[in-house]
Parts: structure tokens; C-alpha cells; sequence
């Protein structure tokens, strides 16, 4: 059995956006010019300047600059706020058909489907919560090593059972959460380049009893929490904005999907 939807957003109570307004604004993009976009979706220029102006009037930003004709003719092209848009639904979109193709696979038991959808709206303790793609699977006898890419940035390696790859449906492409219980996070102050061994800074350090919580910037938009016992950290003589190298068992990363 398979599952079908349409994605629209509605504004003010009114139609917004949606596949067709999507392609409009793509095709703007691609040829330069609302003619050349409506030509190519095989609509007048009328119908697709109105749905462009309904977009702006309400969204309240341009969505398109014009410029005036000379040589070459004249052309639009997007603002910023124009591909914001075709971005965001674009990963909705994506989002929503991964769930719907999951969903399918356990439509014909209704156990079953209940189970998934309850575990879906699951919320996990672990305060390390990554996003990311699996770039590759390496098989062995018992174990999977996976490499998993977040936000084409950082490379994560989980090691998980051949059944539970399996049962996952993991595959390289393939969306997944990556989730690192804070005490799992070591730090140390040795430089060091093994897998899940990465250079970050500490941006934040808050005590409460006998322990210690880290907070360690990985990159501009990757951060990650780590605690332990204040013992083991006053020993390591560090303190805010040191560099320091975070650690953790690809054991200890957990996948999600």
C-alpha cells in the first residue's frame, strides 16, 4: 500500500505556499525571468504573476528583484527570503515523504503501526542530539562500523549490531539521529585524531554538587554537552574558550531513525 499527501502552508487563512508556487519561484530562479518560468510550467504569465504577488502580499518581503530591460532584456532573480522559502519546503517536504514511506512499511498491522507512531513521538533523555547522514556501512561478522555525516561537517562513527542495521533499514544516504548520553562525552587535554576524537572548545562550564557540565563547540553550529565528576575535571586545569579534545565509543552512539 502506498501513502500520498501534498504539503501547503496556509497564511492569514490563506493559501501561501505549496508545490506549484514552489516550482514557480524555483523556475525564476533557474531561467532568470517570470516569463521563462511560467513558459516552462506551461502557464500564462498572468497566472503566475498572481500567484507570485499573493506570495508577497503575504509574506510582507519581496520575493523577487526586477531589473530593467537593455541589451540582454531585463529579468527577475530571488531574494534571500524567496530561497529561505524554497528551502524550508524543500526539507519539509523531504521530512514528511521519509515518514510516509516508513509508515508504509507498517501499514498492513495495525500493532505494529500503533508501536512505530508511539516511538516516533518518543522524547529521549540523551542531551546530545545530532542530525545527520550515513555516508557509509562497513559489515562485519556481529557489528556495523558507521560513518555518519552532520551537517556536512562533522564525520560520527556508531558502531550497532548487523541485525539492528538491518532493522533500521540503514543505508548509506540514508537520514538519521545520532544520540550521545552527556556522560558518555570524555575530554582530555592530548590532541589526539581517532574516530569520534574531535578538537573543540569550552564555551561553558557549570557546576552543581560533585559535578561538572561542559558545554564544548565543535563548530559555529555544532555543539555538544558533556558531565562528569568535578574531581576529574579540576585535574585537567582547563577552564572557558581552552581547546580541548572531546571523545566518545562509537559503542556509545546511538542511532535513530
Amino acid at each position: 500500500m502506498h501513502i500520498d499527501s501534498s504539503l501547503w502552508f496556509d497564511k492569514d487563512k490563506k493559501g501561501f505556499l505549496g508545490k506549484g508556487r514552489i516550482e514557480i519561484l524555483k523556475n525564476i530562479d533557474r531561467y532568470g525571468s517570470l516569463s521563462k518560468a511560467a513558459r516552462a510550467m506551461n502557464m500564462s504569465y498572468k497566472a503566475a504573476w498572481d500567484s507570485l504577488n499573493e506570495m508577497k502580499n503575504l509574506s510582507n518581503e519581496e520575493l523577487i528583484i526586477s531589473n530593467a530591460g537593455g541589451k540582454k532584456g531585463g529579468g527577475s532573480r530571488l531574494t534571500k527570503r524567496a530561497k529561505e522559502y524554497i528551502k524550508m519546503y524543500d526539507l519539509l517536504y523531504t521530512s514528511e515523504q521519509e515518514f510516509l514511506k516508513t509508515i508504509e512499511s507498517h501499514i498492513d498491522n495495525f500493532s505494529t503501526l500503533q508501536a512505530f507512531l508511539h516511538r516516533s513521538s518518543l522524547r529521549t533523555s540523551a542531551r546530545n542530539q545530532l542530525f545527520g547522514k550515513v555516508k557509509r556501512v562497513e559489515k562485519g561478522a556481529i557489528n556495523s562500523k558507521i560513518s555518519i555525516l552532520i551537517d556536512n561537517s562533522l564525520q560520527i562513527y556508531s558502531s550497532i549490531t548487523n541485525k539492528s542495521v538491518k532493522d533500521l533499514g540503514i543505508k548509506e544516504n540514508k537520514s538519521v539521529y545520532v544520540l550521545i548520553k552527556a556522560p558518555w562525552v570524555n575530554i582530555s587535554n592530548e590532541k589526539k585524531d581517532g574516530e569520534n576524537e574531535i578538537l573543540c572548545t569550552i564555551k561553558k562550564i557549570k557546576t552543581e554538587g560533585n559535578l561538572v557540565e561542559l558545554t564544548l563547540q565543535i563548530n559555529p553550529v555544532i555543539s555538544i554537552i558533556s558531565v562528569m565528576q568535578a574531581k576529574k575535571f579540576h585535574a585537567l586545569h582547563v577552564a572557558e574558550n581552552n581547546h580541548i579534545t572531546a571523545s566518545f565509543q562509537p559503542s556509545d552512539t546511538i542511532i535513530g531513525v
